[in-house]
């Protein structure tokens, strides 16, 4: 993430707008700002730490903007008016990153309208480089691959090595894999393959694969599909299993050291220090029923901001599989914002609540009606009402 370190800022008053970059209102905590920023359309905060003598200027991680070039457009613009004395930056050494122009990269709401694809689906979690899911593009331009991925800069990566190679069968999403499957149509995918996870030895309650994901998978599969995981850690493996074998009916394959056509940087590493790699297939043997289409979750009431202003403390509620956290608030005198996590144990969603005298919202606003944060988008709103 690009930042900036500054013994001496000048904070201007909003807004301004410089360079195509709108810098629309500012809220404050104790020794943070936010500052709405909007470049190319989108909406993100800029962050600005106050910790005398030094200023840190830099993206906040949970509003980031699809693209960093957006980001390190708005940083210059705005220590640019700041006045900024700046010790150090590396929001300028990548001036020259080009914007992707695209229409790889979707948004969430391009799959909350769940619609039929005329297409072949493979979907792939957690691609990294780009690797694997480039392969099954070039070799498959047939079908439509979908790529999840939580890390932006794997994302960026990847769509340009899409436009060089001229593929128009991908599409590439900034999202949990754990909540956007409950998105997609029942029965509508071939194959899912998810290599490589990050294993979570010491926090499992983060591995991608559980339970509930492996329901939802075999939900979303065509009957035949496959689930394809591929991982090198034996604790993994053997967690896994077991979850794949809780299923009443359950048709595994196990592999252990075949090699793919294709292979990552870090799968030939591990194949030279003789590690052991593992595949996992599950095939999906059941037709699923339709799903409907999740909605966007919204606030319907006014609320009292003063209250909320004056009375806000860190709060935790925690509910049947699902839970609310209030972690920290900025204010000014005409809004709150709100830092908050909230909904399942295992895939929550991080985001803001901005509240203002005639509405309230989340931010980023692509909050959906998934099961865990209906529940608690409930709390939500009564603890709002006060």
């Amino acid at each position: 993430m690009p930042n900036i370190i500054a013994d001496f800022i000048s904070k201007p008053l909003l807004p301004f707008s410089n360079e195509g970059v709108d810098f629309l209102w500012e809220v404050n905590s104790k020794d943070s700002d936010l500052i709405m920023t909007r470049c190319k359309g989108e909406e993100f905060f800029i962050l600005v730490k106050n910790r005398p003598p030094k200023f840190i200027i830099k993206g906040e991680k949970l509003s980031r903007p699809s693209q960093v070039v957006f980001l390190q457009r708005a940083l210059r613009e705005y220590v640019k008016k700041a006045n900024c004395n700046i010790l150090f930056q590396n929001a300028a050494s990548s001036s020259n990153r080009t914007e992707i122009k695209n229409h790889i990269i979707k948004e969430i709401d391009f799959f909350a309208q769940n619609f039929i694809f005329d297409k072949e689906l493979l979907l792939e979690i957690g691609f990294g480089s780009g690797r694997h899911l480039l392969y099954q593009a070039k070799n498959n331009p047939d079908k439509l691959i979908i790529g999840i991925e939580i890390h932006k800069p794997s994302i960026e990566q990847t769509a340009k090595q899409c436009d060089i190679l001229g593929l128009k069968n991908v599409i590439l999403v900034n999202y949990d894999s754990r909540i956007l499957m409950e998105f997609l149509r029942s029965n509508s995918i071939s194959k899912i393959f998810v290599h490589f996870p990050v294993p979570w030895d010491k926090k499992p309650h983060r591995r991608v694969i559980s339970s509930y994901f492996i329901n939802e998978a075999l939900r979303v599969l065509k009957v035949g599909g496959t689930l394809e995981l591929r991982t090198d850690s034996e604790e993994y493996r053997g967690y896994a299993l077991d979850i794949f074998m809780q299923n009443s009916q359950a048709d595994i394959r196990i592999l252990k050291n075949f090699n793919l056509e294709i292979s990552s940087k870090y799968e030939d590493r591990w194949k030279r220090l003789g590690k052991n790699i593992y595949d996992i297939t599950l095939t999906n043997t059941k037709l699923s029923p339709d799903n409907s289409a999740l909605s966007r979750l919204h606030f319907d009431f006014l609320n009292n901001i003063d209250k909320i202003r004056q009375n806000f403390t860190p709060k935790l509620f925690r509910g049947d599989n699902f839970f609310v956290h209030f972690e920290e608030m900025y204010a000014s005198c005409k809004r709150v914002v709100i830092k908050a996590a909230f909904g399942a144990y295992d895939r929550a969603e991080h985001m803001f609540i901005i509240i203002e005298e005639d509405k309230i919202s989340y931010f980023p606003n692509n909050v959906y009606a998934a099961k865990a944060n209906k529940a608690a988008h409930e709390i939500i709103k009564k603890w709002l009402n006060g």
